[in-house]
């Protein structure tokens, strides 16, 4: 099975990107990063690799940029590496050196939660990972990790020993022209992990809205709902001037009701055609409240998240 989660695009020649988007928060959670390795194809067949930073205490924003030649991923298991930098399912060790800033340090994961891949559900997207020339795929490479080790960002310690991360990926063309997008791992003190998106998808000439929520608390709640599954997203409302949306999920195994706010962000790169050259805001300190009930409105989840991440690309 080609798992999603590994690198796809060792034989594309222009027009493409590919980037894992590891999250991490510390355990007093007063350190909130993001670090997005990939690499990026514009349509004229130029290539390069780049490791992407955001502090979302600070609000600030690294974008490192490294020779395509530096750049190395498997095909059979999660693993990258651009020059010393090593980036895996067991941890990432770091060591950027630019002008444009420093980052160094390793971190180690344990007690991870991979999202469950099969044959016939290959990912988050269901069946539309089999479809061909979409501009976009996502796939959710691990729910919930914990955090060993420190970093030293721009000459600051951040200390991650018992904090929480997230890992997941996008490849493609470009990112959808308008999109929301929500992810949480931190619900009151209870290991559980949320994301949800929604984006106008173009495909063959026309366009459609597709949508994916995936709720779990690792014990007994395990809930999907997608455009693929017959679900349906209710009562849906996004204001970006705000930053807030809002919705309520209906499939065929319960209702789940969700509303976040935005809360600071800083500026990332995101491809068009592989040229990395459009910029979206991100929070990775949203707050997110989830309301999960079965078919016969008994309450299975309810929880607020204040360390979730949020875009709202409209």
């Amino acid at each position: 099975m080609d798992n999603p989660a590994y690198f796809q695009g060792q034989h594309r020649q222009k027009s493409y990107f590919e980037g894992w988007y590891f999250k991490c928060i510390s355990a007093d959670r007063k350190s909130a990063i993001a670090i997005i390795p990939g690499m990026a194809i514009d349509p004229a067949g130029q290539k390069h690799a780049f490791i992407q930073v955001i502090d979302a205490v600070k609000g600030k924003t690294w974008y490192h940029h490294f020779p395509y030649e530096a750049f190395q991923a498997a095909t059979d298991r999660l693993d990258i590496r651009i020059e010393q930098n090593h980036f895996d399912d067991r941890g990432l060790n770091l060591a950027v050196d630019q002008p444009e800033g420093r980052i160094s340090g390793q971190l180690s994961f344990s007690n991870l939660r991979p999202f469950p891949v099969s044959w016939l559900n290959p990912g988050i997207m269901g069946p539309f990972s089999f479809v061909p020339f979409m501009e976009c795929y996502h796939a959710i490479v691990d729910l919930y990790h914990e955090l060993h080790g420190q970093l030293v960002l721009d000459g600051e310690t951040l200390d991650f020993e018992g904090g929480v991360g997230y890992i997941e990926k996008d490849y493609g063309r470009s990112f959808p022209r308008t999109y929301v997008w929500l992810q949480a791992s931190h619900f009151d003190g209870l290991d559980a992990s949320f994301v949800f998106s929604r984006a106008r998808i173009p495909w063959l000439g026309g366009e459609f809205t597709g949508f994916f929520a995936y709720l779990t608390n690792f014990n007994d709640v395990q809930m999907r709902f997608a455009t693929y599954n017959r679900s349906k997203l209710k009562n849906w409302t996004v204001n970006p001037a705000q930053g807030t949306c809002a919705g309520v999920l209906t499939g065929p195994h319960g209702t789940l009701s969700f509303e976040a706010q935005m809360q600071g962000g800083g500026r990332l790169r995101a491809p068009v055609d592989g040229q990395m050259d459009r910029e979206i805001i991100e929070s990775i300190t949203a707050s997110v409240t989830v309301t999960l009930t079965d078919p016969r409105g008994r309450e299975l989840f309810e929880r607020t998240s204040t360390e979730a991440g949020m875009e709202i690309c409209l």
